[in-house]
């Protein structure tokens, strides 16, 4: 049996308020031992992802903007039967919206329904360290966007429910993440696991099980598209993942304490 794992980063293998991953340490190393790959599947963009891989000496795919654009490191898997485009050492796979065709879309529903918003777009790296917590070095990574348009709703009437739908009629996806709401294409991170799986399935010949581990709202498609759901506990959170998924298994502990004593009991 092949196992992979996917995780989300803020909340699930990062700690939500300081970012910290060293908890999950024995498991990362546990993982790398056995030669599992793990699937960093985040809102974060690949400017992030790809230092942070490099500090957990991560060498697989990874998935980010929520889905928006799968990263392969050139020469992983010796077929790969979908369209990519190269960047730097890596092939890309995505149908995302550009990001300009975001901000205009946000633009529109934001006027038509009298709403004051705040997007990455219009955002500082201080002004989003101030809200995140992140460094301002960390925080110009994070606003080096390409397919998925965070953004916060600063004053107005129109709860995310109605803007959930508004977006859908303009063939765009709402989704919320620990601290942002997010607008993109109808891509979603589920949809990118599923990519994902079938390239694997294609290039090996084990079985495969499947292992995903989130906190939020924009990781349930994620978790619906692997066999073993894990929810990893969110205190932040005002509508619980767990009650979404029923048949989930949940971690013990929030953030990467959680997901450390987790992965190691299903690696054991």
């Amino acid at each position: 049996m092949f196992k992979i794992f996917f995780t989300d980063l803020d909340g699930t293998l990062l700690d939500h308020h300081s970012y910290d991953y060293s908890p999950a340490r024995p498991a990362l190393n546990q993982l790398q031992r056995e030669h599992v790959p793990l699937i960093l599947s985040t809102s974060k963009t690949a400017a992030e992802i790809i230092p942070f891989r490099l500090e957990i000496d991560n060498q697989d795919p990874f998935i980010v903007e929520n889905g928006g654009g799968i990263f392969i490191p050139e020469g992983y898997f010796s077929s790969i039967p979908i369209e990519t485009r190269k960047v730097g050492r890596y092939l890309s796979i995505s149908q995302a919206p550009s990001y300009i065709q975001l901000q205009e879309s946000l633009a529109c529903l934001a006027d038509q329904h009298n709403l004051q918003v705040e997007s990455f777009a219009e955002m500082t790296p201080s002004r989003l360290s101030e809200l995140s917590g992140l460094s301002e070095d960390q925080a110009q990574l994070s606003l080096q966007r390409e397919f998925d348009l965070p953004f916060l709703i600063l004053d107005g009437s129109l709860n995310t429910s109605q803007l959930e739908e508004e977006a859908h009629h303009l063939g765009l996806r709402l989704t919320r993440g620990g601290r942002f709401l997010h607008i993109g294409g109808n891509a979603n991170k589920g949809q990118a696991v599923t990519q994902l799986l079938e390239l694997y399935q294609i290039n090996q010949e084990d079985s495969i099980l499947s292992i995903g581990l989130g906190d939020s709202e924009n990781d349930l498609d994620m978790l619906q598209a692997v066999h073993v759901p894990i929810v990893i506990p969110n205190p932040q959170s005002q509508s619980p993942l767990a009650n979404r998924l029923p048949s989930a298994r949940i971690a013990p502990a929030p953030g990467p304490e959680g997901w450390n004593e987790v992965v190691l009991s299903l690696l054991g």
